[in-house]
Formats: structure tokens, C-alpha cells, sequence
């Protein structure tokens, strides 16, 4: 790595830390029942307001600390065609995401850190080492699920339910394959809020989620299944779930 690179990786890390030091004065007034942030801090990150159930709701996301994940609004986008994400920012790649939402990819970020998630930044370094594998990381994976009206019914569907290779179709994991490897930064810019992307099903390291199953370095295979997907233009509710807490 010349040096030149070894400043940018340097300069990315700083700014993350900087974001993860925010997010953690955000979790020490949820622990101290200071919901209003100082003034100093309004500007940048909305007030959480605590629910009568106990969790939290910040911005339109709403934080379970004891289900350990969110869930938050978003919108039935694309049930045909090629695609490369499965969420994106109202703003963002919309003509390739199976759903948009209008919940700002750096709120999701934070959500999830307010509940000590774990961001694998080193995942796109790591896929490059012969020494570590993709199974490396099955333990650490979200649980993505999208909970939708059917017919008048509740019905709960796996993300990954909602797209197929299209080379393998019936071969789908049991497992959910979305690894929190976080966004890069770039000259101070969190790039997940700059782009719109959340969720990726073809590797991007500007967005937040990426899946991490076998091809996913391949963005030639991946359609949309109408068969499986909520109606188009449909609000639907986006669940994230970490895993069980490592010991």
C-alpha cells in the first residue's frame, strides 16, 4: 500500500471514530434519560424521544434495545429487472433497488450503533486476504426482514426472499447473507449519505449493509422476484436484527 493510501485509510478511520464518538454521546443520553441533545449538537442529529413501551424513536426509526434491532418505514420499489441493492435512499440508486425509503442512511447508522452494533469495516480489506473466508463472518450477520400486509394478513418475509440469481435460482441460503460493514468515508463525507445506499446485494462500499453470499461481486445475476414482493408502491416496515450479542 503506497503511502498515499495508508493516509486515506488513516484519515477514513479518523472520521468513522469521530461518527462512532457522536453516536456514543447519543447513547449516554439514552442511558441518562436526557433525551434533548445540547444545542451544540441539534444541528446534526434529531432528538430521540422515549416510548411508553420502553423503546426509542429517532427520526423514524424506532430503536429496540431489548429485541436488539429497528425498524423503520420504506416503500415497495422495483418487482422486476436486474437489481443491485435491496434499499436505497429515496435520493439514491432507485431504478436498481427493490425498496426506497426516506429514513437517512446515517440515522440507520446510528440506530444501529446506539445498540452496540459491530461495523465489519475491515470486510472489504479481509475478502482480499487468502487467510480469511467469507464464513469468517456467519456468526456476525443481520437478520433482514420485511414485515408487509397481505390480503388483510401480517405477513413477515425474509429480504433475501425477494431476489434471485438468476444462474441458480432455487439455491438460496438458509441464512441471511447482510454482513454491517459500514460506509467508507471520503475528504470527510460518509458516503452511504451521499449516495443513498443502504443495503447492497451487489458489493458497494458506500453502503452500510452489504451481502456477502457467493457472487455477490458479480452485479450480471442478481433480479427482482415479482412472484415474492409486496405490491409496487407499498409501505412496508424494514426490520434490522443483530445477532446474539458475542461473548
Amino acid at each position: 500500500m503506497t503511502i498515499r493510501n495508508q493516509s486515506k485509510l488513516l484519515d477514513a478511520r479518523f472520521q468513522m471514530n469521530r461518527i462512532r464518538f457522536q453516536v456514543g454521546f447519543l447513547a449516554g443520553t439514552i442511558l441518562l434519560g436526557a433525551f434533548p441533545l445540547p444545542a451544540a449538537d441539534r444541528a446534526d442529529w434529531p432528538e430521540i424521544k422515549k416510548l411508553d413501551d420502553g423503546r426509542y424513536e429517532f427520526d423514524g426509526i424506532i430503536i429496540d434495545k431489548t429485541g436488539r434491532k429497528i425498524e423503520f418505514p420504506m416503500i415497495a420499489n422495483q418487482s422486476e429487472g436486474l437489481i443491485e441493492y435491496a434499499l436505497v435512499h429515496e435520493n439514491g440508486k432507485i431504478h436498481e433497488s427493490l425498496f426506497r425509503t426516506s429514513i437517512r442512511p446515517q440515522i440507520i447508522h446510528a440506530s444501529l450503533l446506539l445498540l452496540k452494533a459491530r461495523i465489519e469495516d475491515d470486510f472489504f480489506e479481509a475478502i482480499h486476504d487468502r487467510n480469511r473466508t467469507v464464513s469468517d463472518y456467519r456468526a456476525k450477520r443481520l437478520t433482514v426482514e420485511v414485515i408487509w400486509d397481505r390480503n388483510g394478513s401480517r405477513k413477515v418475509s425474509r429480504m433475501r426472499d425477494f431476489y434471485f440469481n438468476q444462474k441458480d435460482r432455487e439455491n438460496r441460503p438458509d441464512t441471511s447473507p447482510f454482513l454491517l460493514t459500514g460506509s467508507r468515508m471520503i475528504e470527510s463525507t460518509f458516503m452511504a449519505e451521499h449516495s443513498g445506499s443502504i443495503l447492497a446485494v451487489y458489493l458497494d462500499p458506500d453502503a452500510l449493509v452489504n451481502s456477502i453470499e457467493s457472487n455477490s461481486d458479480n452485479d450480471d445475476l442478481w433480479l427482482a422476484d415479482k412472484s415474492s414482493m409486496p405490491p409496487l408502491e407499498s409501505s412496508v416496515t424494514c426490520v434490522l436484527r443483530l445477532p446474539a450479542e458475542m461473548p
